[in-house]
C-alpha cells in the first residue's frame, strides 16, 4: 500500500514538474540600477525577458521629496515582483510599471498636466 501511494505522489510530482517546464516563464524584475548623476537621476529597470525600462527620479511617486542616498537604498521584492524602497515605507510593482503606473492616481494626473504642459 505504502509504495502505492508513492508512486501515486512520484508521478503527481512529474506532471506539476512538466506543467512547470511546459509554463512561459514570468516575467520579473532581474535588475534594477539607479544612476545618481546630476544630468541623468533615472532609474533603469531590466525585466527577465531582457526588456529596459526607463524612469527618472522625478517621476516615481515613492520618492517624492527623497534624497539621492534614499533613492539609492532599494530592494527587489520576492520573485522580482516590486521595488521597494524602505527609508521611504514605499514601493512600487511590476505590473504597474509595465503599465506606466509610477504613484497613485492623483500623481499620474499630476503628472500628464505637467507633460502636456511642456
Amino acid at each position: 500500500m505504502a509504495n502505492q501511494v508513492l508512486d501515486a505522489m512520484d508521478l503527481e510530482i512529474e506532471a506539476a514538474l512538466e506543467r512547470a517546464r511546459n509554463e512561459p516563464e514570468w516575467v520579473r524584475i532581474a535588475a534594477v540600477k539607479y544612476y545618481a548623476e546630476p544630468e541623468l537621476d533615472l532609474f533603469v529597470v531590466t525585466l527577465s525577458d531582457g526588456r529596459r525600462l526607463s524612469f527618472p527620479r522625478e517621476n516615481l511617486w515613492p520618492l517624492k521629496g527623497s534624497t539621492p542616498e534614499q533613492a539609492a537604498d532599494f530592494t527587489i521584492g520576492p520573485h522580482g515582483s516590486h521595488i521597494w524602497w524602505p527609508q521611504m515605507d514605499e514601493g512600487l510593482s511590476l505590473d504597474g510599471l509595465l503599465e506606466g503606473r509610477t504613484g497613485n492616481d492623483k500623481w499620474m494626473e499630476r503628472l500628464r498636466r505637467r507633460e502636456s504642459a511642456a
